[in-house]
């Protein structure tokens, strides 16, 4: 059950990072079109790309944290023994699980500050913030997987 779960999640945001890489490559494209033909353009469009670009960073670290391809300091790794470095990321992985979980409520009352304080004319850009609890969330769970899948990978004791 928790691979399908992982792998469903991959799924999905890859989708939400290539759909969003399409987006904002579209949206670049139509306003350096629009620049050069007819000297005009949309401010929108660039709010927007800054946003998709927040989504597709975002999501590249989610997928790369699935994958165990994020950033680490691997400095100890050489000294310790295999059985020590198992237990050793088994511990950073959930202590990693449980940064990410705590700062989701930091994310999420950036959202709800921004919802409550945002200009009339900024309201309809409100919807992207919600990007960084979900990274937040994203990356704590899948943490938290590979915690369970490093549980299962790691050798038994005789």
């Amino acid at each position: 059950m928790l691979h399908t779960l992982e792998k469903r999640l991959i799924t999905l945001e890859s989708w939400l990072a290539a759909g969003s890489l399409f987006l904002m490559l579209a949206l670049s494209l139509f306003q350096i079109v629009i620049r050069n033909t007819l000297d005009f353009g949309y401010p929108e469009i660039e709010i927007i790309n800054r946003y998709l670009l927040l989504v597709c960073g975002i999501m590249g670290a989610v997928l790369a944290t699935s994958q165990l391809r994020h950033i680490k300091i691997d400095a100890l790794t050489p000294l310790l023994s295999a059985h020590r470095l198992a237990q050793l990321r088994r511990f950073l992985l959930i202590f990693a699980a449980l940064v990410c979980a705590l700062l989701c409520y930091p994310a999420i009352q950036f959202c709800l500050d921004e919802w409550q304080y945002a200009p009339a004319n900024e309201r309809w850009t409100l919807p992207f913030t919600l990007i960084y609890p979900l990274g937040f969330t994203l990356l704590s769970l899948h943490f938290f997987i590979l915690c369970f899948k490093a549980a299962d990978a790691a050798p038994k004791a005789p």
